[in-house]
């Protein structure tokens, strides 16, 4: 119990950082963050899910995300919703940021530490539960993202618990997120011409 509370203050303090301090700042705390939860929690590294197994179900995760966006960009009203964000530096952010801020922190934390304190000292209803609702609310005051992000919670210990590993979670969660901004930057760029030659 006394783990537990020291991994999620840990998770608090990581959120109250990159909430407040400097974006610059995350690509660094978020890979250090999660070793001092790997550390802290006394797991080892197959159960805090520090395996390279779970490599097919990573590929077919991939590929379905991939496909997803693929279908989008044919369909008008989703080209348009995926042009909306606009993004600084979008090729650093998707090959940097978003595996260093926000992909290692989060896996490690709620599908690696988290998920295995939870399995060992209580099963894997329990892990699912509470690490889907935690990842939820861990995306407030978005309010509209915590159901979607409680879903992707399910999804991605699902992925952790089939694969064995954090592996598939990971590669799951970085093609989501950024292999969205790429789709979207694309987007973007193809519909300059067009609105170039309305005008």
């Amino acid at each position: 119990m006394v783990t537990l509370a020291l991994v999620l203050l840990i998770m608090v303090a990581v959120r109250a950082a990159n909430r407040l301090g400097p974006a610059r700042a995350q690509p660094v705390i978020g890979p250090l963050a999660a070793f001092l939860l790997v550390a802290v929690s006394g797991l080892t590294p197959a159960a805090a899910g520090l395996t390279l197994s779970g490599f097919w179900y990573a590929g077919v995760a991939a590929l379905l995300v991939a496909a997803g966006y693929g279908v989008a960009l044919v369909i008008p009203a989703a080209r348009r919703a995926l042009a909306v964000p606009s993004f600084d530096h979008p090729l650093r952010r998707a090959l940097i940021g978003v595996p260093l801020s926000t992909v290692i922190f989060e896996e490690v934390a709620f599908r690696g530490v988290l998920w295995g304190l939870l399995y060992v000292g209580h099963g894997p209803v329990w892990a699912y539960v509470i690490t889907a609702l935690l990842f939820g609310l861990w995306h407030l005051p978005d309010t509209r993202e915590v159901a979607f992000t409680t879903l992707a919670g399910v999804v991605l210990s699902s992925l952790r618990h089939a694969g064995g590993g954090l592996l598939a979670p990971f590669v799951l969660h970085w093609t989501a997120n950024g292999l969205g901004i790429l789709a979207s930057v694309w987007v973007r760029r193809s519909m300059q011409p067009d609105s170039g030659g309305n005008a």
